[in-house]
């Protein structure tokens, strides 16, 4: 199986964090090297830092160092894979400590060894299972016990991900490969390793799912499948029982390490220690390595009331600690705490990070291994947001929200009393129409640097902070700057104080407000090249912004609309363009003069469905025209969204909007298990023959659904048990013939989002062509009276390609070879369909990609270029390298294959090697020489200037070129001292 690579990336792009690692002169020096390994086994390590003196991990695990993450003290349990790559490579463990470069190579050279040995056993270089066998031999995880085979396929999966990432292939400046994960690890083992939970149970090893973990091993390891140090110990080994001792306390650790290390040396019982669970950086996969009724050994005298967490990564790098492992760490924190423990999930730690020790009481429950007593370890260190972790274990506080205009605010115990201990306690004051609301506190009193009041400016926690308060420190008065104040209140497990007593008041409008809000998305730069963000100016002096919109569109060059991507929770169809993306379930349904038109007056319960991911996370603004056609009894139409079965004659749970003609009326309707119910029912005049824009928008947090009416509302109803999620929109009718067009959905956004380029959910992945706009922003609002604002409309130019290479010549027409004037002229044709070219710069060296001649220097957009050479040596070869740099600041290199400085009294010399041909060219496998002599030298250079080929012939005058890319190279032939350059294409 190849391993082979399905999108080029631009090399010139994303690689500017890491550019101090030499990962290039590498690959250049070990061709059977794939793209993108070291890179990824870097990351994957190191996060592709070079590691030095790290702090020792509480477990005790063994010390990685360099950029590669490499073992030369495995405690008598790793395998010391530093030790061994130096000596493959010849390049010492001081040298690898001492250079990160000097790893890198000595990484790269001790695989090119093992791969070597892998194809003189019949097997190929780029066969997925070669370099899977080889990276388990590099690996320093010991290879005995069925827990080590799966660490050990852990860090083969990880390197494998990495190379199939196109994000990392974009930032790492590696062509992105396709590895068939499911072959590789066979389907049993890819859905364990890729599963999100991981179970250890006596016998096996199971996915979340169930599904068993069962490697390839030799029977003579197969009595040590299970590492029985974890599940049928001996008293002396890595875990015991917890002695009657309740669980009271979760401690939160960093491995100083990587995940499949941590897994493996618990295996070890040298090692005295273990850990209940292990949680990995790049996806937050969990692994159970100890039951939570027994005792791990991994915070000393603590033990036997705790449960531990292992966190994947270093404390001093705060690129481990990503959003998966945060959610997927506090899920299990969550799971654990409802386990009947007594472990308060208020009692997780909030306070401040910090370096070192900072031992807190035994009212903090959920803490790191720093803070507990009798430690001398410091993780998880100063990277670790326990602010976030707080909120995310207790993600599940109620709300209490305030919409009077005015009253009285006290603690929990009111007026006169205490508030209680482990409190948690959530305010939103929102009055409706308020433009300001103010808290007066006239007393407050809470227990010192304990207990907290936060004060927020806005309707959330994750709004701006006012102000922390805690002891006596009185917040005084407080005014928002809108028309909402959010407050939290936290108590700690002691002492109870008098609280607060306050006042709240809010100004409302007090005038009609029929002015309309204003949108304007501000201009950004001219081309885009990657994900981008965008930002909005909303403003509306009366009321209030209420809601902010958004619609995200794209197009090609032979579309006469913009389109939107479904799986963006986008819409946008005018049916301009015969769009087939709807499908019609019932009823028949055509596109005449860009309307989605419906003839057909018998059918009761029309259907064409479109698909829109929408779920609870957004507000969303659901937009259509509609015209009724005909004049006959009982017509109706409308749009479902939310809906989750569009194919059930109802879609399944939803809900819908009608408006009806011979009622004169506006109605919403719910539908749950395919039954739908009138919900709303509001007499407005609805005439056919008249277009009407209906816009409706439905935000799933609180269940409410407004509809407005040629922009204004008619009619609204909330659903106190809300639909959280749907896939699709669809239009319905009854007993009429009805045009629909400009059906949108918008979604909610703030005064600032970004605009994905990539994936299945991007929302704008089209490259421009000849500089036309690809992509479209469209914004609008809503305020608190009521009012739509006008769209406005932004449009983007995209680009993600450099400019490409059509031919590069030496000489003034076709290429030559050899020149005997010191005028030294090139030229070359470069194509960029989407920006253009911008500007050209040239550069001509003695060899490729150089410019130890002439320096690089502007050539505009001329692709002639000339100049006079001061000293031209005799022989020389002198190569012309252009960069074409286009109008979205893409840049793509070449260099031609050069041109000999002969006089008139060199070129008889040459006239042997002049007289050797190559052929086929262009070619597929294999290159021929003919008239050649017996012993010749062959090297081939890509286009970058990489030697990718370099051979001595002998008796056999052919060159395998069958695992080239499709590309143009430069072939030198040398005999002796004499050489030649020659093209030559593969196809």
């Amino acid at each position: 199986m190849k391993l082979l690579s399905t999108l080029i990336i631009c090399a010139f792009t994303g690689f500017i964090g890491h550019a101090q690692f030499d990962f290039q002169s590498a690959y250049n020096s070990n061709p059977l090297l794939p793209s993108g390994l070291l890179e990824s086994v870097a990351w994957n390590n190191t996060r592709v830092t070079h590691l030095s003196n790290q702090a020792e991990s509480c477990s005790g695990l063994p010390q990685a160092y360099g950029v590669m993450g490499l073992h030369d003290d495995g405690h008598d349990y790793f395998v010391e894979n530093g030790r061994e790559i130096a000596r493959l490579s010849g390049i010492s463990v001081a040298n690898q400590k001492a250079d990160a470069n000097q790893q890198i190579l000595a990484f790269a050279r001790a695989y090119t060894v093992l791969m070597n040995n892998e194809i003189l056993n019949g097997l190929n270089q780029t066969d997925v299972n070669s370099i899977y066998h080889v990276l388990k031999q590099m690996s320093e995880i010991p290879s005995k016990g069925i827990v080590n085979h799966l660490a050990q396929d852990m860090q083969v999966y990880s390197v494998f991900s990495f190379m199939n990432d196109i994000e990392k292939a974009q930032e790492f400046n590696f062509s992105v490969h396709t590895i068939e994960m499911e072959k590789v690890f066979g389907l049993e083992n890819f859905s364990v390793l890729s599963s999100a939970k991981i179970n250890f149970t006596e016998t096996e090893i199971l996915s979340e799912n169930n599904i068993k973990y069962s490697p390839i091993i030799d029977e003579s390891t197969r009595s040590l499948e299970f590492g029985p140090a974890i599940w049928n110990p001996s008293p002396s080994c890595n875990y015991s029982s917890r002695s009657g001792t309740a669980i009271s306390a979760i401690t939160i650790h960093t491995v100083q390490g990587s995940y499949a290390g941590a897994i493996s040396w618990a295996q070890n019982c040298s090692s005295n220690v273990s850990y209940h669970y292990v949680i990995r950086s790049s996806d937050g996969q969990v692994t159970q390595m100890v039951l939570e009724a027994d005792k791990a050994w991994h915070v000393g005298t603590e033990n036997p009331y705790t449960i531990g967490y292992e966190h994947e990564g270093y404390v001093d790098n705060p690129a481990w600690y990503t959003d998966e492992m945060y959610n997927s760490s506090s899920e299990l924190s969550r799971d654990v705490v409802n386990s009947g423990y007594g472990i308060p999930p208020l009692r997780t730690y909030y306070g401040v990070s910090s370096l070192g020790q900072n031992t807190l009481g035994a009212c903090t429950r959920i803490k790191g291994h720093q803070h507990f007593p009798n430690q001398t370890h410091t993780d998880p260190g100063i990277n670790w947001d326990w602010e976030r972790y707080y909120r995310l274990v207790n993600n599940n506080t109620p709300i209490t929200t305030i919409s009077d205009v005015s009253g009285t605010f006290f603690d929990t115990g009111g007026p006169t009393g205490d508030y209680q201990d482990d409190e948690r306690q959530m305010w939103l004051f929102q009055p409706p129409g308020a433009l300001t609301v103010t808290i007066d506190f006239s007393s407050f009193n809470i227990e010192q640097d304990w207990d907290y009041l936060f004060i927020y400016d806005g309707d959330t926690i994750g709004a701006p902070l006012i102000g922390v308060y805690t002891g006596t420190n009185s917040p005084g008065s407080v005014t928002s700057s809108g028309g909402s104040l959010f407050v939290e209140f936290r108590s700690d497990c002691a002492t109870m104080a008098s609280g607060w007593n306050a006042a709240f008041t809010s100004v409302i409008s007090t005038g009609l407000d029929e002015t309309a809000p204003t949108t304007a998305i501000l201009n950004g730069v001219l081309w885009q090249t990657e994900d981008f963000t965008v930002d909005f100016s909303d403003n509306d002096t009366e009321s209030g912004v209420a809601t902010k919109f958004y619609l995200a569109a794209e197009k090609n060059l032979v579309e006469n609309e913009f389109h939107a991507n479904g799986n963006a929770s986008f819409a946008r169809e005018t049916f301009a363009d015969n769009d087939d993306s709807w499908f019609a379930v019932t009823g028949a349904y055509s596109i005449i003069g860009g309307k989605y038109v419906f003839s057909d007056i018998s059918e009761q319960n029309s259907n064409t469905y479109l698909e829109v991911q929408q779920n609870n996370s957004e507000v969303y603004l659901y937009e259509w025209d509609q015209t009724i056609t005909s004049n006959d009894v009982s017509q109706r139409a409308g749009m479902h969204f939310f809906c989750d079965d569009p194919n059930q004659s109802n879609r399944g749970n939803s809900y819908f909007v009608y408006l009806r003609d011979n009622d004169n009326a506006v109605e919403i309707y719910s539908v749950n298990n395919n039954v739908f119910s009138s919900e709303s029912f509001v007499t407005y005049p609805v005439n056919n023959g008249q277009t009407y824009n209906c816009k409706t928008t439905f935000d799933p947090s609180n269940g409410w659904i407004k509809v407005y009416v040629n922009d204004s509302l008619i009619s609204q109803w909330q659903d106190l048990t809300p639909l959280s999620s749907g896939g699709f929109i669809s239009l319905r009718s009854g007993g009429c013939s009805v045009e629909f067009d400009n059906v949108r959905v918008y979604h909610s956004r703030g005064s600032q989002t970004t605009i994905s380029t990539s994936g299945t959910t991007g929302e704008m992945t089209i490259e421009s062509e000849s500089a036309v706009p690809s992509g479209a922003i469209y914004s609008m609002i809503i305020d608190s009276a009521e009012n739509w604002s006008n769209i406005d409309i932004e449009t983007y130019r995209i680009d993600f390609s450099p400019p490409t290479l059509t031919e590069l010549n030496d000489g003034t027409g076709n290429d030559i070879d050899t020149f005997s004037i010191p005028n030294i002229v090139g030229n070359w044709t470069v194509n960029d369909i989407h920006s253009m070219v911008a500007d050209y710069e040239v550069a001509i060296g003695t060899s490729p990609s150089s410019d130890d001649i002439v320096a690089w220097t502007s050539n505009s957009i001329s692709s002639l270029y000339s100049t006079v050479l001061v000293s031209p040596i005799y022989g020389q070869v002198y190569h012309l390298s252009i960069r074409a740099t286009n109008n979205a600041g893409l840049m793509s290199e070449f260099t031609s294959d050069g041109q000999v400085y002969l006089d008139d009294v060199g070129i008889s010399e040459l006239s042997a090697l002049l007289e050797i041909t190559m052929y086929p060219n262009p070619s597929t496998e294999v290159v021929y020489f003919k008239n050649a002599p017996d012993n010749f030298k062959v090297l081939i250079y890509d286009a970058s200037g990489r030697i990718v080929v370099e051979k001595l012939l002998t008796n056999d005058h052919s060159i395998d070129v069958s695992h080239l890319s499709n590309a143009q190279y430069s072939v030198i032939i040398k005999v002796g001292d004499e050489f030649i350059v020659k093209k030559l294409f593969v196809e």
